[in-house]
């Protein structure tokens, strides 16, 4: 079975644009019925003035003509041009089945057969049409008392038409210019609304970035007190336990370095013993030289982190080429037999940067392309006018999905083999802190084809 097309994401809109919204479609909907409710009502109001003249008039001319007509001398096209209404209007005639008119404006034929019907027989009518199906007008119709017809006056309502057409138009601008006072309204509500959650929001990125200390003003506003409070609470125990783990990995760290020397100090003495030993005791002197090395580089890991979060370090920026500062930590590293792969920009660029800590951060990610990325396999030196990056490739088989958006977390351990997990997870976390000391940036990525990347940006000099 096919699957059907992917549906769309729904859209979302923020707070701000949902008050905003919500006052608009407010203001429209009120414009709207306000503005159905005057058309309507000023319609009637006219039609009705309207039709009121217009029946009081074409009474009283009935009567001038039906006088006039009485004693059976007078022209009947006569009489109806002679007539004068208040209002203008057009005149008709029906006497025993024959039409009179004094003028053309409007014919026999444009009168309502049924309301003709209704007046031949005696019922005084009246009736809205449009005539040549454009022109609107009112008729009536007065029946002739002794003879068979009637006397008709159509009326024109143009000029209502066009008043109601002016209605319109104004009604029509004057709910837009209120759907237009909602949206400002709304956004001035929204404003307000949104304010002291801007102000949350502020000191929510401040702590993210390191000032724990931040709280929110509890009178910031007194519908959110419930809020400013549960909010400075949860700050003060993240504050306490990030406090508590910081004091953690520093106790831990001060703790072991004691037993740790010892430890080594006859590890030494054991070493210069080795011949005495037999196969077997050097093979388990190996190990425990391994994992005392290991817990070595733990301790002194942890000793480095709770340097960092006491904010006890220093940097000392220096400007410097980038080519010669990297050539000059892989020797000292004696790790020279490196490939660094280095574009013409990159040559002569300046970087500011402390180069101790910027060789902690690349003995870092050597050591970690030595454990999980199977070694490594160059190093590219890319810049321009703005950044410098270093960039440690391996060989390894990349990075996992979810590796990628916590590989710089402490304590996050990447795996090798068959998934086994290595390293203390402090070594990645080491490289990104010092590096964003000296006003750059790290970040992971997979290389096409295989393996990792691992790249240091450093702000450079500028010219």
């Amino acid at each position: 079975m096919s699957e059907g097309p992917p549906q769309a994401p729904p859209i979302r809109f923020g707070l701000r644009r949902r008050i905003i919204i919500r006052f608009a479609a407010i203001g429209l909907i009120i414009s709207t019925l306000f503005g159905v409710f005057t058309y309507v009502t000023v319609r009637q109001q006219l039609l009705r003035d309207r039709t009121e003249i217009s029946i009081e008039q074409a009474a009283a001319d009935s009567r001038l003509v039906f006088s006039a007509l009485q004693g059976g001398t007078s022209n009947p096209t006569q009489v109806l041009a002679a007539l004068r209404p208040r209002v203008r209007s057009t005149p008709l005639l029906l006497r025993e089945g024959e039409w009179f008119a004094a003028s053309l404006q409007v014919r026999p034929e444009d009168l309502p057969d049924d309301l003709v019907a209704l007046v031949v027989d005696g019922q005084p009518a009246r009736q809205r049409v449009r005539i040549q199906d454009v022109r609107p007008v009112l008729v009536v119709g007065i029946p002739e008392a002794r003879r068979s017809g009637g006397y008709f006056e159509v009326y024109s309502l143009r000029d209502v038409e066009e008043s109601l057409q002016t209605v319109g138009r104004v009604l029509v601008l004057a709910g837009l210019v209120s759907t237009a006072a909602g949206v400002l309204l709304g956004g001035w509500m929204a404003g307000r609304v949104v304010q002291p959650l801007r102000e949350v929001t502020a000191v929510a990125r401040r702590i993210a970035d390191g000032a724990l200390e931040t709280r929110l003003d509890e009178s910031i506003d007194d519908d959110l007190a419930l809020l400013t409070n549960s909010f400075n609470r949860m700050a003060d125990t993240v504050q306490e336990r990030i406090a508590r783990e910081e004091r953690f990995a520093s106790d831990v760290a001060h703790e072991l370095r004691t037993p740790l020397t010892s430890v080594m100090t006859s590890l030494a003495v054991l070493e210069g013993r080795r011949d005495e030993l037999s196969v077997g005791g050097r093979e388990a002197l190996g190990i425990i030289g391994a994992d005392v090395e290991r817990l070595r580089q733990t301790v002194a890991d942890l000793t480095e982190i709770a340097k960092l979060d006491a904010g006890v370090v220093t940097v000392e920026l220096e400007p410097a080429p980038v080519t010669a500062v990297v050539a000059s930590i892989l020797n000292r590293l004696r790790r020279d037999q490196i490939i660094v792969d280095a574009d013409r920009a990159s040559v002569g660029a300046m970087v500011v940067v402390d180069e101790r800590r910027l060789e902690r951060a690349l003995f870092n990610l050597i050591e970690n392309a030595d454990t999980h990325g199977g070694g490594v396999d160059r190093i590219v030196i890319r810049s321009d006018d703005r950044a410098a990056c270093i960039a440690v490739e391996d060989d390894g088989p990349g990075l996992e999905p979810s590796e990628v958006d916590r590989i710089f977390e402490r304590f996050a351990r990447g795996s090798t083999g068959a998934g086994r997990a290595v390293g203390s997870g402090l070594g990645l976390a080491i490289a990104a802190e010092n590096v964003e000391l000296q006003g750059g940036r790290m970040w992971g990525e997979n290389i096409e084809g295989g393996g990792a990347r691992f790249v240091i940006e450093l702000p450079v000099e500028a010219p």
